[in-house]
């Protein structure tokens, strides 16, 4: 199992620098800067949950597959 590393390296922060910068703007420069920083955080949290349950799903299958059961 892959685990999460909390300090990232100068290319890792680089990259999410790359990525920052433009929503940080965007935010910003909206009318309404605090929504605009909610809904964002919203869809990134959203993203992930849709993530982990997609990597749950592929845990279950490979394990289901191993035990030779039919869903």
């Amino acid at each position: 199992m892959k685990t999460n590393d909390l300090h990232p390296t100068n290319a890792s922060r680089h990259q999410l620098t790359e990525v920052i910068e433009p929503l940080a703007s965007y935010i910003c420069a909206a009318e309404k800067p605090r929504e605009a920083l909610l809904s964002a955080l919203s869809a990134l949290f959203d993203e992930v949950q849709g993530t982990h349950k997609a990597t749950l799903m592929h845990f279950v299958s490979r394990r289901v597959d191993s035990l030779g059961l039919a869903l």
